[in-house]
């Protein structure tokens, strides 16, 4: 999930602040060896990115991921929903999870699961503080974007809605925001949180 904001008159042109948001914790979880999204995959965007040196630009921030506290996310989920990922995570059966899309196919259940999603979140939440405190103009969290996601229901492999989450926090903070979606499925969970905000534009290219 990338994040932009409009550049200001008064900075000078041509230098633009961006921040990269990683962690390896991201590796410490896994939806199954059958599983298509390979959590893998965002360490390999990471060494690729180190490996061509663009971490070490001058314009370039390096900022390791910090979890999001379980609060941040009842700004946009249920308590009951977030209790359910939570009791999921540490191993507990639960007889009627198949209600809140967890199960075997798209959103499996795994060791962790809550955690997993604190780290995406909080990498997305530190991209909202670094644009909106006027660090940079570009934040950049590659484990983000979990679009699909709804308030009480995990969908299409994700568990908690960060870009909402993250738009959310915008909107405390004054702003107005247009959402641009470039992902290969439509960002439905995004689109129908803020259906009827004048406040939210949502544009999803899929």
């Amino acid at each position: 999930m990338s994040l932009k904001v409009q550049p200001y008159r008064d900075r000078v042109v041509g230098k633009m602040e961006t921040a990269f948001i990683y962690t390896d914790a991201y590796l410490d979880y896994d939806y199954g060896p059958t599983h298509p999204l390979r959590i893998a995959r965002l360490k390999l965007t990471h060494d690729l990115i180190k490996g061509y040196g663009l971490l070490d630009l001058p314009s370039v921030q390096f900022i390791p991921t910090i979890r999001a506290e379980e609060k941040d996310l009842s700004v946009f989920h249920s308590e009951v929903y977030l209790n359910i990922l939570k009791q999921a995570g540490e191993g507990h059966f639960i007889g009627d999870a198949y209600l809140y899309g967890l199960g075997p196919g798209d959103n499996p259940i795994f060791a962790g699961l809550l955690d997993w999603s604190l780290l995406v979140t909080g990498a997305t939440l530190q991209a909202v503080d670094f644009v909106v405190s006027e660090k940079g103009e570009i934040a950049f969290n590659i484990a983000g974007g979990l679009h699909h996601a709804t308030r009480s229901r995990a969908s299409g492999f994700c568990y908690i809605n960060d870009p909402v989450i993250g738009i959310m926090k915008l909107l405390s903070r004054g702003k107005r925001v247009a959402y641009i979606d470039i992902d290969a499925h439509h960002g439905d969970g995004v689109q129908n949180a803020f259906y009827n905000s004048n406040r939210v534009l949502t544009i999803s290219l899929h």
